[in-house]
């Protein structure tokens, strides 16, 4: 828990003076030092959600919610909730990914035992 924490302060801290995608790749690294496959999908999946939410959360209710709407509309959602659930489940997905893609490329450098 502590782990996740500190993983998606990085990362909700390092958003504004990044790409958007590198919090993927901090995830990624965090996948690395995964002990389980089990966890790093945990990791991945609970820092993204929570670094990509509040962000989001912030930018919905500090003005950002007539674009969301505008956004949701041309996308056919017809409401910004929608938008904002459909951003979380891809970050989720794509923060699970990249967790596992870090845990599963420190077993392809791992010698066999």
């Amino acid at each position: 828990m502590k782990l996740i924490f500190i993983i998606s302060l990085i990362c909700f801290f390092g958003l504004p003076f990044t790409a958007w995608w590198m919090i993927w790749i901090a995830l990624g690294v965090c996948g690395w030092f995964a002990n389980t496959y089990r966890e790093s999908v945990g990791i991945g999946v609970a820092a993204a959600s929570l670094a990509w939410g509040i962000k989001i959360g912030i930018g919905f209710f500090s003005g950002g919610s007539i674009l969301m709407q505008r956004v949701a509309d041309m996308m056919g959602l017809g409401s910004p909730i929608l938008l904002i659930i459909a951003t979380l489940v891809l970050g989720v997905f794509l923060g699970g990914i990249s967790a596992v893609s870090g845990y599963q490329l420190r077993r392809m450098f791992q010698p066999p035992l």
